[in-house]
């Protein structure tokens, strides 16, 4: 009973939070704007991003200090939770966000490993980083400005990621960067799962499920992308997965990764468990693994705002689908403003967005 009444009162509160997020009308404002302090001005009479924007001067602002803030009250609403439920084991919440720092990681290392002339400058990195404070094991920075493999590893000493990014670069893999990801997605995800065997039964089931879907979709747009970019055997493909299931059977995936081109590969999804992530598309002969990512996230969007929005229950699951809505919107965001300092239209604004409008 205990746990019940604790659960009524964290979905209460976070669905408190929830109503604060922008309406469909919020964004059709926002794509009207014709600049970053004019986005900045609306935002700030936003329920919620009023509190994080308040010390601002929007006439000042640069679009990377706006990035920053928003990512930074994302990383707060999160540290409310573990307030919120006092009870929440110290290993699992380390690990939700530990997933925030693996994002750095990733865009750090994406930079990194660049030729020198497409790497970008550090101050427009600053704005991706999401800032965990003294629970980060990285300075972002540091890794993002390293010039050479050797350089990477020495910058991530002592943390357990070194081993993981040494391992990748050892295997001389095609695709270096995409397989550190996955391979530091299935240390989050194996991680996550093994914290989460203390929690209540129905948490942990919830979490599963969560950890096993995002799987599912990581090994699917990985399969696309491989396929669109580069010339691996079904059988490499298929090792390079994150061995975890939750929908998807291991003769699916060797279907999935034994198909002959993108074509057959989407003809595959389109009509398999996850044929949702390309609903939306009329002809799939023009996606590639850019749209798929962008489905993917409306898939799990979708999901989410589903899950926030209908009462009853007591799972952390909800709390999981707050952050992702936060976090998909504060994307969505930082693409209106990108497009908004390009001149774009609202029309073609809304073909990148995760959000439908």
């Amino acid at each position: 009973m205990g746990s019940i009444l604790e659960y009524a009162g964290v979905r209460a509160k976070l669905a408190a939070m929830a109503s604060k997020f922008l309406k469909d009308k919020d964004y059709e404002a926002l794509m009207a704007k014709e600049s970053v302090p004019e986005i900045t001005k609306f935002l700030q009479e936003t329920a919620m991003y009023s509190s994080a924007l308040k010390n601002v001067n929007p006439e000042e602002i640069h679009r990377r200090d706006l990035e920053t803030i928003l990512k930074a009250d994302l990383v707060e609403d999160v540290k409310r939770f573990f307030t919120f439920f006092v009870t929440l084991d110290r290993t699992f919440a380390s690990y939700i966000l530990r997933r925030y720092e693996l994002e750095n990681l990733k865009l750090a290392l994406r930079n990194a490993l660049m030729e020198s002339e497409t790497k970008k400058k550090i101050e427009e990195l600053k704005g991706k980083f999401y800032d965990i404070g003294n629970k980060a094991l990285i300075d972002p920075i540091k890794v993002a400005s390293s010039s050479s493999r050797e350089e990477i590893l020495n910058n991530l000493e002592k943390t357990p990621y070194q081993e993981i990014i040494r391992n990748i670069f050892a295997s001389e893999r095609p695709n270096v960067i995409g397989s550190i990801e996955n391979a530091l997605d299935r240390w989050l995800f194996f991680g996550i799962l093994k914290a989460s065997v203390d929690l209540d039964y129905d948490d942990y089931m919830a979490v599963r499920e969560m950890v096993g879907e995002r799987a599912d979709l990581i090994n699917i747009e990985w399969i696309v992308r491989t396929k669109e970019f580069y010339a691996l055997r079904p059988e490499e493909l298929y090792n390079s997965l994150i061995p975890m299931r939750f929908k998807l059977s291991v003769s699916v995936l060797h279907k999935l990764c034994d198909a002959r081109g993108t074509n057959e590969l989407l003809n595959l999804i389109s009509s398999g468990t996850y044929k949702e992530i390309l609903s939306d598309d009329v002809n799939t002969a023009g996606i590639t693994s850019h749209l798929i990512t962008r489905n993917i996230k409306r898939f799990l969007y979708r999901k989410a705002q589903k899950s926030v929005s209908v009462l009853g229950g007591f799972s952390i699951a909800t709390f999981f689908h707050y952050s992702f809505l936060k976090e998909y919107e504060i994307m969505d965001i930082t693409t209106i403003t990108e497009g908004v300092r390009y001149s774009m239209n609202p029309d073609e604004i809304k073909g990148y967005l995760i959000r439908q409008i």
